[in-house]
């Protein structure tokens, strides 16, 4: 045996250490938060451990001997297998150093080290801090769909969305599954209306209309304010071509949006801003509302049409 692999060896600083109870309820409430999948169960999966929940994070010095006996007795190669200790060293508070000493006796290559270093943040939160090490050019991106889909995830406390963005642009994760396509995508919707249009014209036609429909029921879902007033304007005055223009209309009359507080009138807005007042059907001809300084659509409408006749195209 190794000397890495000895337990006395690893904890050599504390060989009955066990874990300290505020940091088993820490990792425990992060799991939760993290719909009940952390990084370190991803790895340990990877191990071939049955049940990670149960024995990670151990409870007692026990259950470390254990846990340290699954992963040097596993499949994994050297380097990852050090790796896994040396995420279960950063755990150790009291011993805020063992994990460097560890690396630095094993000689873990530095690219391992800082993968488990941004891995081991995600799974306390720390988004930034994990960011900084994730973001570095040498790794060859792990994870790369999970690590994004976690930083998309609004409810979480230090959330920010320009993290998820950077990590996309530079890990260039494939968006392999709808679920994390749907996230990265209302990230993007939240950052910036435009951009995030743009982003739909890089897929083909099919996915290119699915972002398209996830955006304008995006926008609908902002709740009332001044934001959602900005995004509806940003939406409206977006350069549509023609398919784009049948997919807006169709997702605020016909789909998903249809039941959205004001779908009719962001289809009214758009017809208004593109003179494109002819043909607007039975649930844009019976649009009125209340007036407003003596203005509604009924009227509104009527004036573009007498426009138009004064001035055709």
């Amino acid at each position: 045996m190794a000397q890495w692999e000895d337990f006395s060896h690893i904890f050599s600083f504390n060989k009955k250490y066990s874990y300290d109870t505020k940091v088993v309820d820490q990792i425990i409430s992060n799991r939760k938060a993290l719909e009940n999948q952390l990084f370190a169960d991803r790895l340990l999966a990877l191990a071939g451990i049955k049940g990670v929940t149960k024995v990670y994070p151990p409870k007692t010095n026990g259950d470390l001997r254990s846990l340290i006996e699954h992963i040097v007795s596993s499949e994994l190669d050297i380097h990852h297998k050090q790796a896994l200790i040396y995420y279960i060293l950063k755990d150790c508070r009291s011993a805020p150093d063992a994990a460097a000493h560890f690396a630095q006796d094993c000689h873990l290559p530095e690219k391992y080290r800082l993968f488990i270093e941004g891995l081991w943040n995600l799974d306390r939160l720390e988004f930034r801090r994990a960011i900084e090490f994730l973001a570095e050019p040498s790794l060859i991106p792990t994870f790369p769909d999970e690590i994004l889909y976690v930083l998309t995830l609004s409810q979480l406390p230090k959330h920010d969305d320009s993290l998820a963005i950077a990590y996309y642009l530079t890990a260039a994760p494939p968006l392999a599954t709808e679920k994390v396509q749907r996230a990265f995508f209302d990230t993007l919707c939240r950052s910036n209306v435009t951009e995030a249009f743009y982003f739909t014209r890089k897929y083909d036609e099919l996915q290119r209309r699915s972002y398209f429909e996830q955006l304008v029921e995006f926008v609908h879902k902002t709740p009332a304010g001044q934001t959602r007033s900005k995004r509806a304007m940003e939406l409206v005055g977006l350069p549509l071509g023609e398919d784009e223009e049948e997919w807006f209309e169709e997702t605020l009359l016909h789909g998903g949006a249809k039941s959205f507080p004001g779908a009719k009138d962001t289809v009214m807005m758009r017809r208004l801003a593109t003179g494109q007042m002819s043909g607007l059907g039975t649930e844009l001809e019976s649009l009125g509302g209340k007036k407003v300084d003596g203005l509604n659509w009924d009227t509104l409408r009527e004036s573009m049409r007498q426009t138009q006749n004064v001035y055709p195209s």
